[in-house]
C-alpha cells in the first residue's frame, strides 16, 4: 500500500435536489407504525429535476489531492481511466475497466468506496435502477470519510427516496442511519424531516409493523428485513416465492399461505425479495416477538 493521488469525484446538483413531501404539512410519507392493527402506508417524496441524475452535474471532478488516503497502484490507474471513461460517457470501456477492477483483492475501504461509487454511476447511466440502488447501498455503507461529501449525500438522498417510496422501511433506516456519519447530510435531511421522524418512530418503536404493500408490473417488491419474525396476510392476487439474499446466506422459499417465517440469526442481516403476480396485494406484518 502506498500513498497516491487519486481523482476524487465531487458531484454538486442542482437546487431542487432537497426533497419534497406530497402528502402536505411536511407530516412525511410513511404513515402509522403503530401496533398490528395499524397500516404503515407510504407517500412517495418528490424526487425532483430529470430522471437521470448523471446528467445534472455542475461539475464532474475535484482535482484536489486527499494525500491522506491510501490506494493500490494497480487500482489508482484503473480508476482514472474509468473515471475518465465515464465522463465521456464512454460505457463500453467503463464497463471493461470496471470489470478489472473487481477483480483486484482485497480492496481496502477508501478502494471500495471509489469501486461502488464508480458502479453506482454506471448503472445509473445504464437505466439499470436495481443495480443503481444496490451500488448505493453499498456505498454508503463504506463511504462516509472516504468519498467527497457531495457524492456520498447526493447517493444517500437517492437510495433513501428510492427506499422510502417502496416502502422499505429497514433499508430506509439503515440508509438514514449512514447519512448521520457525514455532517454535510443535515441539512438535505431537514428538508425532508417529516419523514426521517417517522422513520426514527419506527426503529424505536417496540410494536409489530403493518406495511399495506402493492408488488411492482413485474411482481416483485423488496425490503431490508427489519425484524427476523413476519408474514403475509390479506393477499390480494398470489405470492410464488421469497428470495433471501443475507450476510451469511442466500435462499429461495417457496410461501405458504398464513404462515410465520423466522429467520435464523445465523444468517445475518437480510434483503428479502417478493415474486408474485404483477400488482399483487398484501400486508407485510414484521412481528416484534418471536411467536410461540
Amino acid at each position: 500500500m502506498i500513498k497516491s493521488a487519486i481523482l476524487i469525484f465531487s458531484v454538486l446538483f442542482c437546487s431542487n435536489v432537497a426533497l419534497a413531501q406530497l402528502d402536505g404539512g411536511g407530516s412525511g410519507g410513511i404513515g402509522g407504525g403503530g401496533g398490528s392493527g395499524e397500516r404503515a402506508e407510504g407517500s412517495p417524496m418528490d424526487v425532483g429535476g430529470k430522471s437521470d441524475h448523471l446528467d445534472e452535474f455542475d461539475r464532474y471532478l475535484n482535482n484536489a489531492k486527499d494525500k491522506n488516503l491510501k490506494s493500490h497502484p494497480k487500482f489508482a490507474v484503473l480508476f482514472s481511466q474509468a473515471q475518465n471513461a465515464i465522463v465521456k460517457n464512454d460505457l463500453k470501456k467503463t464497463g471493461q475497466l470496471l470489470a478489472k477492477l473487481h477483480e483486484i483483492k482485497e480492496l481496502n475501504e477508501y478502494e471500495q468506496s471509489r469501486l461502488h461509487l464508480l458502479n453506482y454511476w454506471y448503472h445509473g447511466k445504464q437505466g439499470d435502477k436495481v443495480r443503481e440502488y444496490e451500488s448505493a447501498s453499498k456505498l454508503l455503507a463504506v463511504g462516509a470519510g472516504n468519498i467527497d461529501s457531495h457524492a456520498f449525500v447526493e447517493a444517500g438522498m437517492r437510495l433513501l427516496k428510492y427506499q422510502y417510496n417502496n416502502q422499505d422501511i429497514g433499508g430506509a433506516i439503515e440508509t438514514l442511519t449512514s447519512l448521520r456519519k457525514e455532517p454535510t447530510s443535515q441539512t438535505e435531511l431537514m428538508s425532508v424531516v417529516g419523514a426521517v421522524k417517522k422513520l426514527d418512530d419506527y426503529a424505536e418503536q417496540k410494536t409489530d409493523i403493518v406495511q399495506k404493500i402493492t408488488t411492482d408490473e413485474k411482481g416483485n417488491w423488496s425490503t431490508k428485513l427489519f425484524k427476523p419474525n413476519f408474514l403475509f396476510s390479506g393477499v390480494g392476487g398470489e405470492i410464488n416465492t421469497m428470495e433471501f439474499n443475507c450476510t451469511n446466506k442466500q435462499s429461495t422459499l417457496t410461501y405458504k399461505p398464513d404462515s410465520v417465517m423466522v429467520i435464523p440469526e445465523a444468517w445475518g442481516a437480510c434483503i428479502m425479495k417478493v415474486n408474485s403476480k404483477p400488482n399483487t396485494t398484501f400486508n407485510f406484518i414484521q412481528l416484534q416477538q418471536k411467536p410461540v
